[in-house]
């Protein structure tokens, strides 16, 4: 299992002991106590105590599988008795599970019985991983979803079947052995330890997301497509701009607009490659050959090639006239397409070199790739 795998869902053991939910497992665990020396009236409380909690643990699971940041509060909507009923399901499942093979022990043996109940709590995370994707209880207890779900998990869920074995240990231990300490402490305790099995789960589906196919609310997957969705605004709002003054004539301007723009990036080299598909489109080949002749030399002094063949490219194409602004650039993008197996591009960038850059020191590796190129 590697590192990252486990290090990041055991950093959900620290979100039980948030102040959310520590003020919360402290003040049920006072009442619980109050509520079992009620009598009968302390039995409705505890009965209505131990259904807003184990709803609470339902919203950390949730809330860590959903990425969300902080630690959940139990508000008055949440619990509504008739808002989640997946406490109530699922405690009528375990005790349905624990009569049952409780009945096949009296026939078949005690150590079948346990096996049986271990069996159960290994899968009990798968369950309860794919009904929280799924939202369905019916797809989460067939024996074939309780298995896929475990494939896709991974490592990460013998994790999960590990804190819930420590968790059943050390709660077992405390309801047993456990005298030494205040029954509200052991309460509190045995209250966290269910808190830190929802928690670690919730925090495995949400690392799992891809293999199991959950899109959490919160993730950088999420962030990052919100910011290229503000990001992509932006840049309509600047293309629209300088579009305008395209129309208008103003070409220095616009020319000024994209220069200023790029120079503020603190990337100008990918600014300015944006810009220059998105200037291509427009209307007319002079704003795009002034800004690829911007682009040219510095995509060749970051030796990005492929991008520099695939703007001279482009602008030859739209405008056959086009070359780069100085002489060196022109050849070195010629050798560069020759390399490349364009023989159309280099033959286009060094045709006509003397005329646009007469007695240039580079007109000698121009002439003699100009008569390579007419050989083959």
């Amino acid at each position: 299992m590697r590192t990252m795998q486990v290090a990041e869902p055991l950093r959900a053991l620290v979100l039980p002991l948030r102040p959310a939910p520590l003020l919360l497992v402290a003040i049920f665990s006072m009442l619980i106590v109050l509520s079992l020396q009620a009598g009968l009236f302390g039995l409705a409380a505890l009965l209505i105590l131990s259904s807003w909690f184990f709803k609470y643990g339902f919203l950390l699971l949730d809330h860590a599988a959903q990425g969300r940041p902080g630690a959940p509060v139990l508000s008055m909507e949440d619990a509504n008795p008739l808002g989640e009923t997946r406490p109530i399901a699922y405690g009528l499942l375990v005790g349905s599970f624990y009569l049952a093979t409780g009945l096949l022990g009296s026939v078949a043996g005690a150590s079948a019985a346990e096996a049986l109940r271990l069996l159960g709590l290994a899968a009990l995370p798968a369950v309860l991983a794919t009904h929280t994707i799924t939202g369905s209880l019916t797809t989460a207890l067939r024996p074939a979803a309780v298995v896929e779900m475990t494939r896709r998990l991974g490592a990460a869920y013998v994790l999960v079947v590990l804190v819930a074995v420590g968790c059943w240990l050390l709660g077992l231990a405390l309801v047993t052995d456990g005298s030494t300490l205040w029954l509200v402490a052991r309460i509190a305790l045995l209250m966290l330890l269910w808190l830190e099995l929802f928690a670690v789960l919730g925090a495995v589906i949400y690392q799992r997301r891809f293999e199991v196919g959950f899109e959490p609310e919160h993730s950088p997957e999420r962030r990052q497509a919100r910011d290229d969705r503000e990001r992509d605004r932006e840049r309509d709002r600047f293309v629209d701009q300088v579009f305008a003054e395209c129309r208008s004539g103003a070409i220095a301007n616009a020319l000024q607009s994209v220069r200023a723009r790029a120079a503020a990036s603190p990337s100008p080299l990918d600014e300015y490659l944006w810009i220059h598909d998105r200037v291509a489109a427009f209307p007319g080949e002079r704003l795009g050959n002034a800004v690829a002749q911007d682009l040219l030399p510095l995509l060749l002094e970051a030796r990005r090639t492929g991008d520099a063949l695939r703007v001279a490219r482009q602008r030859f194409m739209a405008d056959p006239s086009f070359r780069p602004s100085t002489a060196e650039q022109t050849v070195r993008l010629a050798e560069l397409a020759r390399a490349g197996g364009d023989r159309a591009l280099a033959r286009g960038l060094v045709a006509g070199f003397e005329q646009r850059f007469p007695q240039d020191p580079a007109s000698v590796r121009a002439q003699r790739l100009a008569a390579e190129l007419d050989r083959r």
